[in-house]
Order: C-alpha cells, then structure tokens, then sequence
C-alpha cells in the first residue's frame, strides 16, 4: 500500500525546500523526495583545498525580493566582493590590458544596443508577459542572431560576445536573446546593476546555510538518494513511484525538477502537449563553473575572452600566501577538464598568462542526470509559446523550480519564487 501523505514534494533544490515547508507549516503533512544524497539541486556549498566554495548558484543581491527576505528571516549577512585591480580582454588573438571602467566602457556601447527596447518589452519585471507582442520579437531571436542585428567594431563585438556567452553559459546560436534582456531588466535597466547582481554579493556562511534555514523552518519528511521515476494523476490522488519501487500518495504532488531533467520522469496520465514540447526542447545552459588554484601577481584580476574553455576568469579570493582562488565560466562543459592541470595551464595562459595552476575543481552540471545543464537560459520561443504553459498546474499535479519563474529564473531569488507559488497552490485546494 502506498505510504499517503498531503503533498509530496519531487527534488530537494531551493524550489522544493521552499515548497515543503510552506506546506508544512500549513498543516500539511509533506514529503520531499530528492534524487541526490544532499539538498541544495543545482547550488551546493562544499569545502575544497581549506576554503569554502560554491560549486553552483552562489550570488544574491538585494534586488532579488525573495532571497533578501528570507535572509532577513534566518539572520544571514552577506559579503560584496572587492574591487576588480586590473581587467583583461580580447580583441582577435590580441589581448587588452586596462581598468574595469575601461573596459565596461567598451561592453557599454555594445550592451546598449543589445538592450535596446526592452523597457516596452519587460516593462514589469516579473511579469514577463505583460507585454507579450512586444517581447515576442525578441523571443523569436537567439542572443547570436541579435548580436548580428548590430552594428558594432571588433572589439565592441568581441567584448560583447564574451560578456554574453558569460551569461548564456552556452552556444551563442542556442540561447534566446531574452535571457539576457530579462536579467537587464531585473537590474534596474542598468548595466552595471546587471554585473553586480551577477557576480559580486555572496552569503557570508554559504548558499547552504541559507537552505538549511528554509528547510529546517517546518517539519517534513525527507527521503535523499530516491529519484522519481513516475508521477501519476488520479482523480482525487497523485501516487509518486520511485525507482527503487516505492510509492507514495498524495492530494498534491509539487515536481520541482531541473527542466532539463523532467524528461525522465513519467507522468500519467500524459502531461498536455504544450508541456510536452516545452520540456523536449528544454534550455540551453551547457557550460562549466571551474575553481582554480593559482600562484601569480597578488592582484585581483578580470579576463573575458569569447569561445575560450573559461572565458570570463575573475578573482575570487586572494589568500595571502601569494595564490589566490580564481573562478572561470565556460560555455561548453566538454572543452574544459578540470583534472587535466597541464590543459588547464595552456588555458589560463591564454587567458591570463603569468599564473602557475596548482589545482582545480568543478561540479559537471551538464552531465549531471538531475540537471542535465546550468542555469536556466531559455531557447527562442519560451516566452511566446511555452512559459505560461509550464506554470499552470495539470489536476493534482503542479511543476515548479527556478528554470520556471516569474522573475529572477535561473537564481536562487527564482526558485524560492516559485517554491512560495506552488505551496501556495498546493495548500490552497482541498
């Protein structure tokens, strides 16, 4: 027989922590099933060589409502990182030595072309549809194929290029153009705004002390290293099948899964096919978060060049005995092997050369089987034909996660969104 429960909760991220607990402190008696041997999903605080470090989502910023909100709640200060000392970027094979003003002057003229019209076409933030005929010119575009619309000299293109596969953490020619007019318009419209809520605000204690605070809030049951393998509607239930072939039964079941990763789970009865379509095409995120140890200048230093392994290279903590922690992202998880050290010197002499690597970790999101990819950077045509589609709940059943927001999707302020929204659901139909 199969174990009943008020809701049950698939995957242990942010979104789903969130949900559980609102739902227990609710009343409900709740389940959250997670694929993986931690919580956390596609954030995950770890120690490495003595320091702490983030192996997914680290960044906050107090332009992100849920976050800040919930950091208020569980008592937890945040760190802003310091000044960048020299900034670095390429122009063909050439490459150009100067201040971080200097070379965000160039980044500027192209961005502000990029970003043109996106006042009418996200004028609510977080409520992306708002103005649907506006934004679906965008939305039918690539980032490549809005970058080839301007008009822009080689370096204001290189330098664009780079900062925008930064944020794509993948090809050019997959990622919609909107992923990166969305986080601008997060931003306040601002592209320096745009850069520090993307690299520059940390929690001082660590992404997971945050998690811990949310999930530890209510009381709920929680089953670790039990991936899901079915979600099957009924009139009235849910039932959650394991693959280990367990089952459980609910009133509500909340999926909060990687969107790249909701294709190996059956649902029955079949999900529409609008949700079908929007899963099979999923988002384009396939790139690498790297940590590299590094002896060199004792300098905090920013390098970004476009199609290199980790082409946007910055400083993340000088440590004092002349090494420091460096921190790079690349667009194609597979060009960049970690544990390869000579391949990763080549590497960093071609992006920052004068640093001897010592070591370097990663976590490999992309072929992670509960990811499948990083954060959530839509394809052409999310807006216009699949985002509201993936938000309306289907009977008992409700898919939730950051790759699913309103607002700051990808983030960590989007995933505890979306877990409030669900919970929400799910406690509000009995």
């Amino acid at each position: 027989m199969a174990e009943r429960y008020d809701v049950i909760v698939v995957g242990g991220g942010f979104a789903g922590v969130t949900a559980a607990r609102e739902c227990a402190l609710r009343g409900r008696r709740t389940l959250l099933l997670e694929a993986r041997d931690r919580l956390g999903g596609r954030t995950w605080s770890a120690g490495w060589k003595g320091f702490p470090i983030e192996y997914g989502g680290a960044w906050v910023h107090w332009h992100q409502p849920h976050t800040f909100s919930e950091l208020t709640r569980a008592g937890l200060s945040v760190a802003v990182s310091g000044d960048t000392g020299r900034a670095h970027w390429h122009v063909g094979d050439e490459r150009r030595v100067g201040t971080i003003e200097q070379r965000d002057a160039v980044a500027r003229r192209g961005w502000d072309r990029f970003v043109e019209g996106v006042r009418e076409a996200l004028p609510q933030p977080h409520a992306p549809l708002a103005a649907l005929p506006e934004l679906a010119r965008f939305d039918r575009l690539t980032i490549a194929e809005r970058l080839a619309e301007l008009e822009l000299d080689e370096e204001e293109r290189d330098v664009l290029a780079a900062e925008l596969e930064s944020v794509a953490h993948g090809p050019l020619t997959e990622a919609g153009a909107v992923s990166i007019l969305r986080w601008h318009a997060l931003s306040g419209y601002s592209l320096e705004l745009t850069q520090f809520t993307g690299g520059r605000v940390t929690i001082e204690d660590g992404t997971g002390a945050l998690l811990a605070a949310i999930a530890d809030a209510a009381v709920f049951d929680r089953r670790l290293e039990t991936p899901v393998a079915a979600v099957v509607g009924h009139d009235g239930h849910v039932e959650v099948h394991t693959r280990d072939g367990d089952a459980f039964t609910a009133s509500r079941a909340i999926v909060a899964v990687a969107l790249n990763a909701l294709g190996a789970i059956e649902f029955s009865s079949p999900l529409p096919e609008d949700k079908q379509r929007a899963i099979e095409l999923g988002q384009a995120s396939r790139g690498i978060k790297v940590m590299i140890h590094a002896r060199g200048e004792d300098v905090l230093q920013n390098s970004i060049r476009y199609l290199h392994p980790f082409g946007y290279l910055g400083s993340e903590m000088l440590l004092g005995d002349g090494t420091q922690l460096m921190i790079g992202f690349g667009g194609d998880a597979e060009r960049c092997d970690p544990t390869d050290l000579a391949g990763m010197q080549t590497s960093l002499d071609q992006i920052l050369p004068g640093y001897q690597v010592l070591d370097a970790t990663s976590h490999d999101w992309f072929g992670d089987e509960f990811s499948l990819g990083t954060w959530a950077i839509h394809r052409p045509g999310w807006y216009e034909h699949h985002h509201a589609a993936m938000r309306r709940p289907e009977g008992n059943v409700i898919l939730a996660g950051s790759d699913l927001a309103n607002g700051w999707a990808g983030f960590i302020d989007g995933a505890i969104e979306s877990g409030l929204q669900a919970g929400a659901w799910a406690t509000a139909h009995d």
